[in-house]
């Protein structure tokens, strides 16, 4: 049995608001030491603390907009225990620290006597008669969430809540076990703008689908608020529930398959769910920003009733298929932020009570979410704002090392200056903004403009791939690069002489060529086309599309009456051939000259 413990902060002061509420999120790469009670490794544990400094300036800057940051959250393990807990609570007891404000932290693991410790920190509270002390045996580790309150008073108060349900790790141990916890809290309230009752709880990954006395425990957890809920004789709400986690799945199908039973307002009808926010927030996939198979995917989950869904917001995507591989939540509104690497997340959620009927309420959940960095990285996925969805899918890309020239000939006398020509084109290509991105991706790829970055694929990838070895081989012939994706991807020097240049892919050159007219850009000098059909064949003149059967009459200034005449096409056959011929980079701009001519 798992009993619910209420927790009242309205009678301690504390309001929150109903209308919008600010939360931060942090999502740190943890490292453990590979055996229970699975611990920061002790090399990585300044940096824990860094980055709960770092998380907390983030909080007390309020990149959202909202006056205070209300909720702060650190998922499971991420706080390293007591020095970690003490970290947050001075860091709250300071005067810059808002009141009326929430923090909640998964802490590592204890042993017996550092959760003792812990347990009788001062203004600390824990459930003395279902988890009291001498429960937690010797042999025993405990995973716990801290939820610490600052009052109107200035005071900090924190209460303990050990995890209930064991993962798999923590079940195939070979020296300790985890003590299982048997009570969730639920802090009640009352709003600070409405005369109205909220309650919110967390639950430890895990617990999230775990079970006991067969029961899911939030089962436990709702049938306590619904036991509450009878003897007052009416309705409760909860009103957000944290699920903090460090969970490699995020979006298994055991995890996503009990959001739609937790909503469903025929179980527990006295506890009312159909405005509940339902934050999952999980630690990074890897140390710094940019593309992970595991963990990550902290998430906003609501229902659909209110909110509308949006095309393709900034920093966070709609799930589905191309996030969480299925459409599971299909019937809720899914807000999945994009990055799964080490950040910081800051957003508003809405609640949708505040919002008016009809089309004057039409509201997507979230709003402002921004990223922001860790560990003192820059990069163009944790800016400090908001990160369009080309700028992380195209940054992800060029992530990788298999797209270099230099990584797949490797014994050719160029290969040092292609490394060195795939590393500054890499770097340009970082600097631009969203819409100079969309435009490169949209040119080079003939399928782009059909979907949103969120939907694209690898056909989208092998054509930025193409991008990358085409103007690589063109910074090795020494021709001067600017990218700029304002009419074409980039313009390139050819002496006295500036080239727009844009490199395309597609299943064939007509596909490719008439990719290119019609999206014909406004130049005033000559556009060199390098395109790639998938058979990778020379260009040949025969390929022109049906809107240039008649060829222009070739010229160096493009004309109002003959638009293809300043066009230079070349296949990238060809462009690879001199490269790969080249003895020297001399010897591969003397072909290429000739080419470009």
């Amino acid at each position: 049995m798992v009993t619910v413990v209420e927790v009242d902060l309205g009678a301690l002061g504390v309001r929150l608001p109903r209308g919008e509420v600010a939360m931060v999120i942090a999502q740190p790469h943890v490292v453990f030491v590979p055996q229970e009670p699975f611990v920061w490794a002790p090399a990585e544990r300044q940096r824990a603390l860094h980055c709960i400094d770092e998380t907390l300036a983030v909080s007390r800057g309020c990149a959202h907009g909202a006056e205070k940051t209300h909720f702060t959250v650190f998922p499971e393990c991420t706080i390293p225990g007591l020095d970690g807990v003490d970290r947050i609570t001075a860091a709250m007891q300071a005067a810059e620290w808002p009141t009326e404000t929430v923090v909640i932290g998964g802490v590592d693991g204890l042993t017996k006597d550092q959760f003792a410790e812990l347990a009788q920190k001062p203004n600390t509270t824990y459930d003395a008669v279902q988890n009291r002390l001498d429960r937690v045996q010797a042999h025993q580790w405990v995973n716990c969430v801290v939820t610490w309150a600052k009052l109107p008073t200035g005071e900090v108060r924190s209460w303990v809540q050990p995890k209930l349900s064991p993962a798999w790790v923590e079940l195939d141990v070979s020296y300790m076990s985890m003590y299982q916890g048997r009570s969730i809290y639920v802090f009640k309230g009352i709003h600070s703008n409405a005369d109205a009752p909220y309650q919110f709880a967390t639950l430890l990954c895990f617990d999230w689908i775990g079970s006991t006395d067969a029961k899911r425990m939030w089962e436990w957890l709702l049938e306590g608020i619904a036991t509450q809920a009878g003897q007052l004789g009416g309705i409760l709400p909860l009103t957000w529930l944290f699920v903090a986690q460090c969970n490699p799945a995020p979006s298994h199908a055991s995890f996503m398959s009990q959001v739609g039973p937790f909503f469903d307002p025929a179980r527990y009808p006295r506890v009312t769910r159909d405005e509940t926010c339902l934050v999952m927030a999980n630690v990074a996939g890897k140390g710094a920003p940019g593309k992970a198979e595991k963990f990550g995917q902290s998430a906003v989950i609501v229902t659909q009733s209110r909110f509308s869904r949006p095309e393709c917001m900034p920093t966070y995507g709609n799930g589905g298929v191309s996030q969480r591989g299925g459409d599971v939540l299909e019937n809720f509104r899914d807000a999945v932020f994009r990055e799964r690497g080490a950040c910081i997340h800051s957003f508003l959620v809405i609640h949708p009570s505040t919002l008016p009927p009809g089309s004057a309420g039409r509201r997507f959940a979230l709003r402002e979410p921004t990223v922001h960095p860790l560990n003192g990285v820059h990069d163009p996925r944790a800016p400090g704002g908001a990160v369009p969805a080309v700028v992380k899918w195209m940054n992800d890309e060029l992530d990788e090392p298999s797209k270099s020239l230099a990584t797949k000939y490797t014994q050719l006398p160029l290969i040092a200056a292609a490394g060195a020509a795939h590393q500054r084109t890499v770097g340009e290509l970082r600097t631009l903004k969203a819409d100079a991105l969309g435009n490169t991706v949209n040119f080079a790829s003939l399928t782009a403009c059909k979907g949103t970055p969120d939907e694209w694929k690898d056909g989208e990838g092998h054509a930025v791939k193409h991008l990358l070895h085409t103007f690589s081989i063109l910074e090795v012939a020494q021709y001067p690069t600017t990218f700029h994706g304002n009419g074409a991807q980039a313009t390139i020097e050819k002496g006295e002489i500036s080239l727009e240049v844009i490199a395309v892919m597609g299943a064939s050159h007509e596909d490719c060529d008439k990719h290119v007219l019609n999206r014909l850009p406004a130049h005033k000098g000559q556009l060199v086309v390098v395109s790639r059909d998938e058979d990778n064949t020379p260009w040949d003149p025969r390929f022109t599309s049906i809107y240039d059967q008649v060829p222009d009459e070739p010229s160096t200034e493009a004309k109002f009456t003959q638009p293809t005449s300043a066009i230079i096409r070349i296949g990238y056959h060809d462009v690879l051939d001199a490269y790969l011929n080249a003895a020297n980079q001399a010897d591969l701009k003397e072909a290429l000259d000739a080419k470009l001519s």
